[in-house]
C-alpha cells in the first residue's frame, strides 16, 4: 500500500478481508494478517492516511513472532530429521 494513499476501503471489502483471515487456520500468518486488519480499520475509523505508529508496531511485533515461530519449527524439523537419520545407526550399533 502506498503510504500517501488515503485509506478509503469500503466496509464490505474490509469484511471480506476479515472473513478470509478468519478462515485461515490459527497460526503466525493469521496473527500477522489480523494485526494488519486492525491497523487498516483503525486508520479508516479516523480517516487517517495511514495507520498510527502504535498499530504498525503491532504489525511488526506479530511479524517478528511469526518469524521466530517459523524458525523454531524449522529447527525442530531439522532435529527430528537428524534423529531419524541417526536411529538406524544406533540400532545397528546395539544389534
Amino acid at each position: 500500500m502506498n503510504p500517501t494513499t488515503v485509506v478509503t476501503d469500503l466496509a464490505d471489502h474490509r469484511d471480506l478481508f476479515r472473513s478470509s483471515v478468519a478462515a485461515l487456520p490459527p497460526g503466525p500468518l493469521r496473527d500477522v494478517l489480523t494485526a494488519v486488519a486492525y491497523a487498516r480499520d483503525a486508520a479508516a475509523r479516523v480517516g487517517a492516511t495511514a495507520p498510527s505508529d502504535e498499530r504498525w508496531r503491532a504489525v511488526v511485533a506479530a511479524a517478528e513472532r511469526a518469524m521466530v515461530t517459523a524458525a523454531e519449527r524449522a529447527m525442530v524439523t531439522a532435529a527430528e530429521r537428524a534423529v531419524q537419520e541417526a536411529a538406524p545407526t544406533v540400532l545397528r550399533l546395539v544389534a
